[in-house]
């Protein structure tokens, strides 16, 4: 299907073949000087956007093509849920900004500027409604031959939001439903498609994508269907990726480094003209309880959402104190923490700026934690160094059977397959943890640092310590009761805030100390909660008890005072 163009500067109507509809809406700008100058192109956190770089010969902005797609989105699109339900998609100021960055500016061989956009904004903000519409301009009028318009996201039930209300808007107009044809998981134009695809990406090898929609990228467990389905895109003409999401909870997470890459971009430090970044939220200090706060950072407030829901949803975290986070999350666009952070994230980002000197380490005292897993989980081994100005340097290392890497990358929104590539999760053979491995290593650690303990969890563990016993090595059961793991987490505390605990900003202990949450008793100690935790803890743990034995033994010397009860 071919739109007619619009005639500029007029603002005649661009038409479907099939009727001429009249033209709402006031011409967006005429001329890329004129564009430049009218307009505080996006926001980034609630500020006005960083200066618009500098434009050159490289680039031209068509106000025809703009206008062509504004035109087909609010004449043939239409609201499908909420009490405008029925009513033509009228979009809100920032949405037209973004559609006429996206589609009025072009590169001297006709093809798009922009091949990625990064919309990152609040919940009920009209992210995903905006995809549909632009989905199906994609589909019909963008020129690409042989178009595939994929969606994609976490699971089939996000994909399904979007590529429903793509369905739902071609069900209201009757041009659209004459063009197209909608199935179950596919809707078709000619030899053009729009569907969605599964999660499982070690099926989506030999993909021709030319439009791909990521919706909710945050959700996504790992980097491994992203890639697949990017790398299917090299052989189109003009291919465009839109990654649509709400801040999300993990900084080891794919969603992260592209949110922090489109922060570089929008605030001038990466030049990168392939990149269109539009990104709303709060600053993470930002009052969250201030309506004016709600309005800077929510570009839906009053329109797709309304400020008394708002209201209500803040009372409630007022309340319910686990709700704030949520509340700060999916409504202000600041990125959190999975569950009631123990520790102070900043604190601890911090502490691992600096790379570990593995060297220096060689030949010092130090204190094993091991934290046995089931049959099939991760195995936690962790090294505590005392050092000399009162501070740690901590040695993690992390066990995983080999083949529940992809299961789990997929089950506990983890990257895995990643850390094992990277060094980062040690893949023993099989479907169950290897102990013998673990044995393998410890004796191996053993001819580097000097174990002076290794402190286990009793679980599980009978076998292997046995197996360690007759090595030689001093082994002592910790307990994890508040009255013994109290003071290992408070002293935690305080070397994560004098910034005395070294790390080296191990990503999957970064992980584990980002899930853990506490359980404090009717006396105010407190222990890890792995009820409450929402994901693995499993090297905080084992860090903890390395420190359990070492801040026993500095305080009362080397007999085992830990009782062995549980």
């Amino acid at each position: 299907m071919k739109l007619k163009p619009i005639e500029v500067p007029s603002c005649g109507a661009a038409i479907l073949p099939h009727k001429t509809r009249s033209r709402r809406g006031a011409p967006f700008a005429s001329s890329p000087a004129s564009l430049a100058s009218r307009r505080k192109t996006l926001t980034i956190l609630g500020r006005a956007a960083a200066a618009e770089r500098s434009l050159n010969e490289t680039f031209s902005y068509s106000e025809t093509l703009a206008r062509q797609v504004l035109f087909f989105v609010e004449e043939y699109c239409s609201h499908v849920k909420g009490p405008l339900t029925g009513h033509p998609l009228r979009l809100a100021p920032w949405q037209r900004k973004l559609v006429c960055n996206l589609f009025g500016w072009q590169r001297t061989d006709a093809r798009r500027r922009y091949r990625y956009v990064w919309l990152e904004a609040p919940r009920k903000s009209g992210k995903t409604t905006l995809a549909a519409a632009l989905g199906l301009y994609m589909l019909v009028v963008d020129p690409e031959p042989g178009a595939e318009i994929v969606i994609a996201a976490a699971d089939i039930k996000q994909a399904m939001i979007c590529f429903s209300l793509a369905t739902e808007m071609i069900a209201r107009d009757p041009d659209l439903s004459s063009l197209c044809r909608v199935h179950k998981h596919v809707i078709s134009y000619k030899d053009a498609h729009l569907r969605i695809v599964s999660s499982r990406a070690e099926q989506k090898h030999g993909e021709n994508i030319s439009c791909l929609i990521f919706d909710e990228l945050h959700l996504q467990p790992s980097r491994v269907l992203h890639d697949a389905l990017i790398t299917s895109m090299a052989a189109r003409n003009d291919p465009l990726v839109l990654y649509l999401t709400t801040a999300g909870w993990d900084p080891t997470s794919l969603a992260w480094e592209f949110h922090s890459y489109a922060r570089k971009i929008q605030d001038g430090l990466i030049d990168d003209p392939s990149w269109l970044v539009a990104m709303f939220g709060a600053e993470p200090d930002a009052d969250w309880t201030d309506p004016r706060v709600w309005a800077d950072a929510h570009p839906g407030l009053g329109v797709s959402v309304a400020e008394d829901f708002l209201r209500q949803e803040c009372a409630r975290a007022l309340q319910t104190p686990g709700f704030i986070r949520s509340f700060r999350r999916l409504y202000l666009n600041i990125w959190s923490e999975k569950s009631s952070v123990w520790l102070d994230v900043k604190q601890w980002d911090a502490c691992g700026d600096t790379p570990l000197a593995l060297d220096a380490l060689a030949g010092r005292e130090c204190y094993a934690g091991l934290d046995l897993s089931s049959t099939a989980d991760l195995t936690a081994l962790v090294l505590m160094f005392p050092d000399p100005d009162g501070g740690c340097t901590v040695l993690p290392f992390a066990f995983c059977p080999e083949t529940t890497l992809v299961e789990r990358t997929r089950k506990e929104n983890a990257a895995y397959l990643e850390w094992h590539e990277k060094g980062y999760v040690i893949a023993t053979p099989g479907n169950v943890v290897d102990y013998n491995a673990i044995l393998a290593k410890i004796r191996e650690l053993a001819e580097t640092y000097h174990l002076v303990e290794i402190a286990y969890d009793r679980w599980n563990a009978s076998m292997l310590i046995n197996e360690l016993t007759s090595d030689g090595f001093t082994c002592v059961p910790v307990p994890q009761t508040p009255t013994v793991m109290n003071a290992p987490m408070r002293e935690l505390e305080r070397l994560a805030a004098e910034g005395t605990l070294r790390h080296g900003g191990h990503p999957v202990l970064r992980w584990c100390a980002g899930n853990t949450a506490v359980e404090m008793s009717a006396n105010g100690d407190i222990k890890p909660a792995r009820g409450k935790s929402v994901d693995k803890i499993d090297l905080m743990v084992a860090l903890l008890m390395a420190l359990s034995r070492h801040l026993l033994r500095t305080t009362w010397g080397p007999t085992p005072l830990v009782p062995l009860s549980r």
